[in-house]
């Protein structure tokens, strides 16, 4: 309990550094990313996933393509190579840096800064001989925190909205559920 607390508090640091440097990438003041997403109500969701090795790993995958639904997911694999990612229609092994977090870009940075960050599309493989194991962390807004494009990002007319507003628990239904959003 005490290292997942731990673990827990160096990655709301981390994740407080990264919406700052995002908010200013998109030319938005320091903290608007942060409040977009409820401020300090922000959720932080724990999960762990356990591959087990697979005897045809060709024929199978760990976790289909898919962007996660949050704003940011932090992942920490062991040192078992299975993360993909897709770029340009092409899926790249993710190296497994001993020590390192991955981030993803989810959905709903996507959403606020109204496409000019894109969603990682990333799967799961699996191993023939070993153990995958990753505990990534979502940054989530609170269910009923709506989200659209950033007002700044649309205000001057230059570019339209590309995603409409709506509550965070609405996008969940309707990914979940393979509905229009």
């Amino acid at each position: 309990r005490e290292v997942n607390e731990e673990y827990a508090v160096r990655v709301k640091e981390v994740s407080d550094r990264l919406l700052k440097w995002l908010s200013k990438g998109l030319g938005v003041e320091e903290g608007e990313v942060a409040a977009a997403i409820g401020g300090e109500d922000a959720i932080f969701l724990l999960k762990i996933n356990y591959y087990p090795p697979c005897p045809r790993p060709d024929l199978a995958l760990g976790v289909v393509a898919h962007t996660d639904m949050s704003v940011l997911t932090f992942l920490l694999p062991n040192e078992v190579q299975g993360l993909q990612v897709s770029r340009d229609g092409h899926w790249f092994d993710v190296d497994c840096i001993p020590n390192a977090i991955v981030v993803h870009v989810g959905d709903q940075l996507e959403i606020l800064s109204n496409g000019a960050y894109k969603a990682v599309l990333h799967r799961s493989t699996l191993n023939k001989d070993k153990t995958r194991m990753s505990w990534p962390v979502f940054l989530e807004p609170p269910p009923e925190q709506e989200l659209g494009p950033l007002p700044k990002l649309v205000a001057d007319g230059e570019k339209p909205e590309l995603y409409k507003r709506k509550k965070y628990k609405d996008y969940v239904y309707c990914k979940l559920n393979k509905l229009p959003q």
